[in-house]
């Protein structure tokens, strides 16, 4: 492993990001933020150590079957608050495909959220088949297999607080 992006930039970048969403959404009502489990957890207590608004919280646990042509999506844990009337920021770790980011996301606004942005710490572009970006990401990356602030290899190195290349060999 190689690292590519240090604890203190990430640092760095989460600050910025929140001091960029408190600015957005200070003051205003209705405003969700709703992490994707595993992986979105970390990025998001980060993200939420920084936040000055008030936000009601929750997470979702979603597995998608990406060999299927239909892209199934199987819920694993469904969101226990109502998107109803709300703004919704949909929090996770990397946006690779964009398969399960686009699925969750039509999920949440037909629940009836009048908007549902997108946050990830990573915006990947290697593998993108959906036609989806995000709103709001801390750093773009072209290629390559990461691990760390939230992303895993087998359910290994997901707590590294740096994100890493994998070696090839």
């Amino acid at each position: 492993m190689r690292i590519l992006f240090s604890e203190q930039e990430l640092q760095k970048k989460v600050k910025d990001l929140a001091r960029q969403l408190n600015a957005e959404y200070q003051g205003k009502d209705n405003i969700v933020m709703v992490y994707i489990e595993k992986g979105g957890k970390f990025f998001f207590d980060k993200l939420m150590e920084q936040i000055g608004f008030n936000v009601e919280t929750d997470s979702i646990r979603v597995k998608s079957y990406d060999g299927t042509e239909s892209g199934i999506l199987k819920w694993l844990k469904k969101p226990s608050i109502s998107f109803d009337g709300k703004v919704c920021i949909l929090v996770d770790d990397i946006l690779d495909t964009g398969k399960t980011m686009k699925k969750v996301k039509e999920f949440i606004l037909k629940q009836g959220a009048v908007e549902c942005k997108i946050c990830v710490a990573v915006n990947k572009h290697e593998r993108r088949l959906e036609y989806i970006h995000p709103d709001y990401h801390l750093l773009d990356l072209d290629e390559g297999f990461i691990v760390g602030f939230g992303m895993d290899y087998n359910e290994q190195y997901r707590e590294l607080p740096a994100i890493y290349t994998m070696d090839e060999n």
